[in-house]
């Protein structure tokens, strides 16, 4: 009797442990419907993205080339992104952050934060992060993509 409730009990648990890995696996899969559109833009932010971690909403709207101050956002093709502020003068404190993305499922995205460099007027020495990955709940109202965080 003993034996057959150990084995049960095994089976059970691998039933439940596959089946758990499963369903991870699929949302990693899972194409995100905003992956094309972040990915082939430059978007203007109004927060640069991952400077400050208890920022709860970022708003994202597709940037067109001209002499422009603010701040800039982009994703690129190797899940590495990059959110600085820009200005055509060249004499300001310019802040660049870079990290790593990933897309979760078909509506979320997860940064984390590599460095945080200081240039132009700046007298700071770039900061090295190892901060913890953070997800965001991606929407799109019109023409702005919204990045919530995620509790």
């Amino acid at each position: 009797m003993k034996k057959v409730s150990l084995i049960l009990n095994v089976l059970t648990f691998t039933i439940l442990f596959f089946s758990c890995d499963g369903k991870a696996q699929e949302k990693k899969n899972a194409e995100n419907i905003y992956k094309a559109e972040l990915e082939n833009e430059t978007w203007i932010t109004d927060k640069i993205l991952g400077l400050d971690q208890n920022i709860e909403e970022y708003n994202l709207t597709k940037f067109t080339q001209r002499k422009f101050a603010g701040n800039l956002t982009s994703f690129g093709d190797k899940m590495v992104f990059n959110s600085q502020y820009v200005a055509p003068c060249g004499n300001d404190n310019f802040t660049t952050v870079n990290g790593k993305y990933e897309f979760l499922d078909n509506e979320k995205i997860i940064i984390s934060v590599d460095s945080v460099t200081y240039s132009g007027e700046w007298q700071k020495p770039t900061e090295y992060r190892e901060s913890k990955e953070i997800i965001f709940l991606i929407s799109k109202d019109e023409e702005i993509i919204v990045l919530t965080k995620q509790k």
